[in-house]
């Protein structure tokens, strides 16, 4: 009854989320800090909402019959398996990124991100990823800190940035 539908598993997993994400919004507490016009509860539950909603709509279309349309691939061949090295590979390098982002700073250790996922999906074009990296990371960089005012690790260029 259920073979071919594994939509229902995406219909299950943002169900899970819904349920999980109203369960915390529910433990929220209130304080005279966070109590403004909408409060610290309002963005959440409309999320949670909203993500079981979609997780009833996907589950009714699923059991009325409708299917997602298998994925054509564009520029890739369906057929052959995944290549597992450049998948690993990428692991590695956002493993790396964890590791070091204390150290390095968000700004060399997300340009290094950059620059080895490029090169691991097949970029030839080693100075232009690089310099596209550290442009990118600066400018989340400065995004972050200044236009958000959410700190991030500066590492090994604090006092530069």
């Amino acid at each position: 009854m259920l073979r071919g539908r594994s939509e229902l598993g995406v219909a299950a997993l943002l169900a899970v989320l819904a349920i999980v994400i109203g369960i915390d919004t529910a433990n929220i507490r209130e304080t005279a800090i966070n109590a403004g016009v909408m409060g610290p509860r309002v963005v959440p539950t409309i999320v949670a909402v909203a993500l079981g909603l979609c997780a009833i709509a996907l589950t009714v279309s699923v059991l009325r019959g409708g299917r997602a349309d298998s994925e054509e691939g564009e520029d890739i061949d369906l057929t052959l398996p995944a290549h597992w090295p450049t998948v690993f590979g990428l692991a590695g390098v956002i493993l790396a990124y964890a590791l070091t982002i204390d150290f390095l700073g968000f700004v060399v250790a997300s340009a290094l991100l950059f620059y080895g996922s490029a090169l691991l999906l097949g970029s030839k074009r080693h100075v232009v990823s690089l310099v596209i990296g550290a442009l990118l990371a600066v400018g989340v960089f400065y995004g972050f800190v200044l236009g958000l005012g959410i700190p991030l690790p500066a590492g090994l260029l604090t006092g530069i940035l």
